[in-house]
């Protein structure tokens, strides 16, 4: 199958992926728009680097430049096609990740104090300025980027000083991509405010009657927000006129330029975690949890396990996932140890992309990998791999967010695009 990238605008071919006022005459060859190369691969991440900071990586085929055949270049100004069809970017890849800055900040060229690096090493960029991205990421396999976030910027007019990649404090900024904040990650401690009934958000704890119309802000019920704070009291203890006063997290969610808001106590309620902590929940009694499903026996366990019961405390996946609904019992204990350590790591996952994960395989006995074709070390034979589908993403755009710091391997498959491989062995990729 012939593979081509077509030059879409003037651009460099880079030895590393680095800007180009950064690398030496040596390490760069200007290539003028319209060019065509025949490719022998291309790649725009891997296993060690993660995303090549804002480029693709290719490997000429029957040609070289300089004497050398594989080179990088910035992904906007290029694309490959495949038999005359566009195969990089494809439609799951232009989904593109926004940088909001949610403060007066700095942009530095690494990840250090400001007061550390010299001028031509910062950049001042105001609160509210948004930034479509190329990629991101919170941390490489150095490990983290010491509490800031490494971005490459897409578009050229957005470059600071003639630069696209740089890092900012995370605590000043948030991602967001297909409309979702995917970092930084969420806790399961981070407040969420639910509307409960039909009512009016209010700048001030009064009566909606006694409010001008630009003070309130009609929602519906169901309607949730992620919060900074919430009170129901002030400092000197004081009720809110039975409102409770809370800060939007996010500041794409400020309402007329406002994130500081009071709700009618009895219309919202606040959780976290799963749990309702404001008003306060009357609670019964504990009462031990009660499953329905199939029961049956774990190695090196005396009680009695059932299939819908969750793998791990308060997780969403459940040992009838696991074992294909009791058909799939683990041979050995070691399994039913991989199982549970996957399933610690799908949940992770799963509350980076707050959507609902189906398990099309997971732990697969020795005949029934060999009788789906499995490879014969598979994973899935050790409980440490499972096939997934994540609701409304494909394999490849799950692939790209989890990519950072997933802890072992990624696979996506060409005829099954919504499912995605994953599992807790050595860190490595394909289809990707």
């Amino acid at each position: 199958m012939a593979l081509f990238l077509v030059v879409e605008q003037d651009t460099y071919f880079k030895l590393r992926p680095q800007q180009s006022p950064e690398l030496e005459d040596n390490e760069k060859e200007f290539i003028q728009a319209g060019r065509t190369f025949e490719l022998h691969s291309y790649a725009y991440a891997d296993a060690t680097l993660g995303s090549f900071n804002g480029h693709i990586k290719f490997a000429l085929k029957n040609a070289s430049i300089q004497g050398l055949n594989t080179w990088f270049a910035f992904s906007a100004h290029i694309q490959v096609e495949q038999d005359g069809e566009v195969v990089y970017p494809i439609e799951d890849q232009v989904t593109i990740p926004v940088l909001w800055v949610t403060q007066d900040t700095i942009f530095k060229r690494r990840p250090a104090q400001s007061t550390a690096l010299p001028p031509a090493e910062l950049a001042p960029v105001s609160g509210g300025t948004k930034y479509f991205l190329h990629s991101y990421a919170f941390a490489d396999n150095q490990g983290d980027f010491a509490n800031h976030v490494k971005v490459a910027l897409r578009y050229e007019q957005d470059f600071l000083r003639g630069l696209s990649t740089w890092f900012v404090y995370d605590g000043h900024c948030y991602v967001e991509y297909d409309g979702e904040i995917v970092y930084p990650l969420e806790g399961p401690d981070t407040p969420i405010l639910r509307v409960t009934a039909n009512t009016v958000f209010k700048r001030r704890p009064l009566p909606s009657s006694e409010l001008p119309a630009d003070e309130i802000f009609p929602v519906r019920p169901g309607q949730t927000w992620r919060l900074q704070s919430y009170a129901f009291r002030d400092v000197n203890g004081n009720d809110f006129n039975n409102h409770i006063k809370f800060a939007f997290k996010y500041s794409k969610d400020a309402i007329n330029g406002f994130n500081t808001w009071y709700a009618f106590n009895q219309h919202v309620q606040v959780e976290m975690n799963g749990r309702i902590v404001y008003p306060s929940p009357q609670m019964p009694p504990a009462q031990p949890p009660q499953y329905s499903g199939i029961p049956f026996q774990l190695p090196g366990n005396v009680s009695t396990f059932y299939t819908d019961q969750p793998i791990i405390p308060g997780g969403n996946f459940t040992w009838g996932e696991a074992t294909k609904n009791a058909t799939r019992i683990p041979e050995t204990v070691q399994i039913v140890d991989n199982i549970i350590a996957l399933a610690r790591q799908l949940q992770r996952a799963r509350e980076q992309l707050r959507r609902p994960f189906q398990v099309n395989s997971w732990y697969r006995p020795p005949a029934v990998n060999a009788a789906v074709g499995g490879a014969s070390r598979s994973y899935h034979l050790t409980g440490q791999a499972a096939d997934v589908e994540v609701s409304g993403l494909s394999g490849r755009q799950v692939a790209n967010l989890v990519f950072s710091w997933w802890p072992g391997g990624i696979g996506i498959y060409s005829h099954l695009p919504n499912v995605i491989h994953l599992d807790i062995g050595p860190r490595r990729t394909w289809g990707i």
